[in-house]
């Protein structure tokens, strides 16, 4: 894991990149790799890469970065991990390839120069990167098919710049640094801002699996092309897994991600997820460090994740720490996990917290349980989306719908319950509308009341003109889990872990979310019998049994408890909303290092 910049000056007219705002942005992304750093330009000075370590595969400086590769066509910055490099290697070599270190980075650049895009259909892995191609002097810029890790790019004019951090870039590079409407509205419906948008007009974020190819020359920015194998999975013909065959799956994905010079750790909670990431990383023979937070608030209630966290670490033999976080601590922390969150989000203080207590007891790499939800059901949506669109196909539903949510809002308001409860039937009439009411934190209906009616115009109209169109499977189930897939995990947890875990120089790596897996796993999921919690759970091994009949609690923080909101009737996700927004819309517009492009 580490960071990455750069600056092309693509267009003919344009003036050469200034170095000093990529190694700005590199100063800005030290958390993120403070193993090294490095700054790489061409001699015409058209482009500029930057990089910030964490040492992760080969340690040594022979791993540091930017990197050419012994040709010397391509130089790379990259950002991740490519769990299979070793077996890229072994056949790169057969072509004759030869290397000169044992880093995944010099297998990426080899794997570019022997097969073009189609190497990336190759990697097992996380990444986002840049690559310079001398030859052709054109720039790529991809990214990872899920999303796990972000890329940030900006045009101003005919110079492009891209970071690991879409705050860094807002702050340091010359870009429209104004807050974007859609960003905002998106924000307030969500809890999360929507990619491909940021909280800056003129910052967009690369999509998962895009790629985005920029030629010396070119008179502007082309679409990114996107990978469709996420897609091609879930278009697949239905075919049931075997629990044996889920069991295999699953430990040859958590076994990838153990590929590692530094010590690896998991993140334990008292849920399935985890559980049995830990559980199968032990039956491989890892050497294993568990570790879990724990609250007061929560103590001897089911939230109170310590208990089984840590009967489970004593059961497969991890060597386990339990670390508690106080309200004060939390109150002590809160302007710095403000001021480290890389665009606003209801979320993360979770990974925030369990990352710095990583850090503190010396790990660099820890595993989560992020998609496991997403995949084998685990959300209430699952079950409350096809229930509610059955419940309420009736005619005259939208008629009734509305006459109930104009009657019951305001009596939802004043008894301080959530309106959602009198816009059920309104917004049951399509999967689309029901999965928005499932997932936002306000409804449409609630932002004229917070947000100037030409913020709220404007972003509206972004957003629809983004919106996908999403081809449905026949399976309601597939269904939903592509969308917590593409929508809300890459949105929210996994945005959330790459900054959180990030800001203490900690890697976060996702098993669930593996290529390999989800081609064997999309089948299953749009069988009749699509694989729940409790499959996952078996493949814990001893250890499942206390975990399947458990109420799902998720890896939750007391932040109601630590902050209650000055209005009692106000939702607790609200008000934390409106203090995290408060926060960026307290910094000025453009407050750059560098000078502000100009947008006419």
């Amino acid at each position: 894991m580490c960071g990455i910049a750069g600056g092309f000056a693509f267009g003919a007219a344009a003036p050469v990149v200034d170095v000093r705002v990529v190694e700005a942005i590199n100063r800005r992304q030290f958390r993120r790799g403070p193993d090294g750093g490095g700054v790489w330009g061409s001699d015409d000075g058209r482009i500029v890469l930057g990089h910030r370590r964490l040492a992760i595969i080969d340690t040594s400086e022979s791993g540091a970065q930017p990197m050419t590769e012994a040709g010397g066509r391509w130089t790379c910055v990259f950002n991740g991990e490519i769990y299979n490099y070793r077996e890229l290697r072994d056949e790169l070599e057969g072509l004759g390839y030869r290397f000169v270190s044992s880093s995944d980075t010099e297998a990426l650049l080899n794997a570019i120069d022997a097969w073009g895009e189609a190497a990336l259909c190759r990697l097992r892995g996380m990444y986002a990167f840049a690559i310079w191609d001398s030859e052709s002097e054109e720039l790529w810029l991809a990214r990872d098919p899920f999303g796990i890790k972000p890329l940030y790019w900006s045009a101003c004019g005919a110079s492009l710049y891209f970071a690991s951090s879409a705050r860094a870039l807002s702050d340091c590079a010359p870009v429209d640094a104004s807050r974007d409407p859609a960003g905002l509205v998106g924000f307030y419906l969500w809890g999360f801002v929507p990619e491909p948008f940021t909280w800056w007009e003129g910052v967009h974020a690369l999509p998962a699996g895009g790629l985005l190819r920029i030629s010396r020359g070119a008179l502007e920015v082309p679409a990114p092309r996107l990978d469709s194998r996420i897609a091609d999975a879930f278009h697949s013909p239905a075919q049931a897994i075997e629990p044996e065959e889920l069991r295999r799956a699953l430990g040859d994905s958590v076994a990838r991600h153990f590929v590692s010079d530094a010590p690896v750790g998991v993140f334990l909670s008292a849920g399935i997820d985890s559980t049995v990431i830990a559980a199968l990383a032990a039956q491989a023979g890892f050497r294993l460090r568990t570790l879990t937070l724990a609250f007061d608030e929560f103590a001897g209630l089911p939230g109170d994740e310590a208990p089984l966290a840590e009967e489970t670490a004593r059961l497969i033999g991890a060597e386990h720490t339990t670390v508690r976080v106080s309200r004060a601590e939390f109150l002590d922390l809160l302007d710095d996990f403000l001021d480290d969150m890389d665009q606003p989000t209801t979320d993360g203080l979770n990974a925030y917290l369990v990352s710095r207590a990583a850090a503190s007891i010396g790990l660099k790499v820890a595993l989560s349980g992020i998609g496991g939800d997403e995949l084998f059901g685990g959300y209430p949506s699952f079950t409350q989306i096809p229930r509610a669109l059955r419940l309420f196909d009736f005619r005259g539903r939208e008629t009734v719908g509305k006459a109930l949510q104009a009657l019951g809002a305001p009596l939802c308001h004043a008894l301080g319950v959530n309106p959602k409860f009198a816009a059920v039937v309104n917004y049951s009439g399509s999967p689309e509308r029901a999965y928005l009411l499932r997932r936002c934190l306000h409804l449409p209906e609630e932002l004229e009341l917070l947000l100037d009616e030409s913020w709220l115009r404007r972003g509206w109209a972004r957003l629809a003109a983004a919106s996908e169109n999403q081809e449905t499977t026949g399976s309601a189930h597939a269904d939903i889990s592509r969308r917590e897939l593409a929508y809300y995990m890459r949105n929210q947890p996994l945005r959330d872990a790459d900054w959180a875990g990030m800001a203490h120089s900690v890697e976060v790596r996702t098993p669930l979310l593996d290529m390999p897996l989800l081609s064997r796993l999309a089948p299953a999921i749009l069988s009749a019998n699509p694989p729940g919690k409790a499959d996952l759970a078996r493949c814990a091994g001893p250890v499942a049994t206390r975990l399947i009949d458990r109420p799902k609690t998720g890896f939750t923080t007391p932040v109601s408890h630590w902050l209650p909101s000055r209005k009692p009737r106000r939702r607790g996700m609200q008000s934390w909303a409106l203090k995290v927004a408060a926060h960026y819309r307290a910094r000025p517009e453009g407050d750059s290092c560098a000078t502000s492009c100009q947008v006419s």
